[in-house]
C-alpha cells in the first residue's frame, strides 16, 4: 500500500479536453492508449473513478435546464451509467477495467450509498427508499 499512487478521475472529465481521444467522456476513451500511457508516466498504480453506475438528474437541476455531472444520485449500483457507453453495450465497462488491469493499474470505484436518486420524503421512490 505504501507504493500505491491513486489518481481520482471523472469518466467524462478526464477526457473532456482531449480532442486526440476518440469516445471522449466514455469508458472506451478512458481505455485508450493515450490515457493509459499518461497515467503510466505519472506513476499511477490505481485509478479511482467517481460514480460510474447509473444515476438520475435531480428535479431541481432539470427545472434549471442542467444535468447531473458528478453522478452521485445513483439508481443502479450494479449497472454502468448509459451515458458513459459509446455503443450501449455494458461490455465496454469490463473492457475498460481489463485494459487498466493489463497495464498494471488497479480500478477503484467511488460508491456512496447515501446519495441515491430517491430524493427526500417527497420522492420519487425508485428502489432504495426505506432501506435504512
Amino acid at each position: 500500500m505504501a507504493d500505491t499512487v491513486i489518481y481520482e478521475a471523472h469518466v467524462a472529465g478526464l477526457t473532456a479536453d482531449r480532442p486526440d481521444i476518440a469516445s471522449r467522456g466514455r469508458f472506451q476513451g478512458l481505455a485508450s492508449d493515450k490515457i493509459i500511457d499518461h497515467l503510466g508516466r505519472l506513476g499511477v498504480t490505481a485509478i479511482e473513478f467517481l460514480p460510474v453506475h447509473a444515476f438520475v438528474n435531480d428535479r431541481f437541476l432539470v427545472e434549471k435546464g442542467l444535468s447531473n455531472y458528478w453522478g452521485y444520485q445513483s439508481i443502479g449500483f450494479f449497472a454502468p451509467e448509459p451515458r458513459y457507453l459509446a455503443s450501449h453495450d455494458i461490455a465496454e465497462f469490463r473492457a475498460m477495467v481489463d485494459r487498466f488491469h493489463s497495464a498494471g493499474i488497479e480500478v477503484i470505484l467511488d460508491v456512496v450509498y447515501n446519495h441515491t436518486g430517491e430524493g427526500n420524503q417527497m420522492g420519487p421512490t425508485l428502489s432504495f427508499r426505506g432501506l435504512d
